[in-house]
């Protein structure tokens, strides 16, 4: 079995090496297809991280009117505490969002001297309320709406960042269908590309196949250097791809953290090298196997 073994993976070998200019052509579109997932991935990640950012500042800021008793605040404080939707409540006095406000401004003349003339605070008592997640801000809203103490508030802001989120959100979703769709082409293009390398190489060895016939070769001795040829073209990309990317990613992901900060392209990735570079290959391995799979059932009659 292991010496079966040895002469098929050298047949399929010899057959990667014999048709040099077209495996190189098959190894580059499949490398091509391997890069393109490869970016899909990066995509998806970048955008993951940037919309788990903006949700992080997405919150309902409840204010109440100046007549408002402190005690009336607290227990709309209270009430929503209970809400199951509710991660976090946080009382902001008038008296402390002065202090927030001067600090805020401290480097602004005009505004420091206008606050002194004032005799009472302008300001409002307040809650901000962060929802456990980002698509429960509606219901706590409605809750307010609701509430017994309606009447001693004044607004209910949303901050415009839920808009935001749901607009990036749509553009991952647009570029992931799209990218995935180019995807998906240039898969069928590799497929086609392979699958047309290994039927010509079934033709070139047509006498071969036949003197294999009758010295009494087994349809797996005939057909299984085809499957390792496809094999070796989708391992070639894979190496290829990684050889690529990496370097890639480490030239954009400064360019990359200059614009968000809080993303690490290339710490992210050779973090996941080891489920990152599997999944290449074996996708790589896979389209390889799969075209010369389809090529042996059209054409090789044994």
């Amino acid at each position: 079995m292991k010496k079966a073994f040895k002469r098929i993976f050298r047949t399929g070998w010899l057959n990667f090496k014999r048709n040099s200019y077209l495996s190189f052509g098959t190894t580059g579109v499949m490398a091509l297809v391997l890069l393109l997932f490869s970016g899909l991935m990066v995509l998806n990640y970048i955008s993951s991280q940037i919309v788990t950012g903006l949700e992080d500042k997405v919150d309902v800021s409840v204010y109440f009117k100046n007549d408002a008793s402190e005690d009336q605040v607290i227990s709309v404080k209270q009430d929503l505490e209970s809400q199951p939707a509710v991660a976090r409540v946080t009382y902001i006095s008038k008296d402390q969002a002065l202090t927030d406000f001067k600090a805020k401004h401290a480097g602004d003349a005009l505004i420091q001297q206008s606050l002194a003339e004032l005799t009472d605070n302008p300001l409002q008592s307040s809650l901000n309320i962060k929802a456990k997640e980002s698509t429960q801000y509606a219901s706590i809203v409605t809750f307010l709406e609701g509430n017994k103490l309606r009447p001693v508030i004044d607004k209910i802001n949303f901050y415009e960042n839920e808009a935001v989120i749901n607009r990036v959100q749509g553009i991952s979703r647009g570029v992931g269908n799209w990218g995935l769709v180019a995807t998906l082409v240039l898969a069928f293009i590799a497929v086609l590309v392979t699958f047309n390398t290994i039927r010509l190489t079934i033709y070139n060895q047509k006498n071969e196949i036949e003197i294999m016939r009758l010295v009494g070769g087994s349809n797996w001795h005939i057909k299984a250097p085809y499957l390792i040829e496809g094999g070796l073209y989708g391992v070639f990309s894979a190496l290829i791809a990684v050889a690529v990317f990496y370097p890639t990613l480490w030239f954009i992901s400064s360019k990359i953290g200059v614009l968000i900060p809080d993303v690490s392209l290339i710490g992210y990735f050779v973090a996941n090298v080891f489920q990152f570079i599997p999944i290449i290959f074996a996708l790589g391995i896979a389209l390889g196997v799969l075209s010369s799979y389809i090529a042996i059932r059209r054409f090789l009659r044994v």
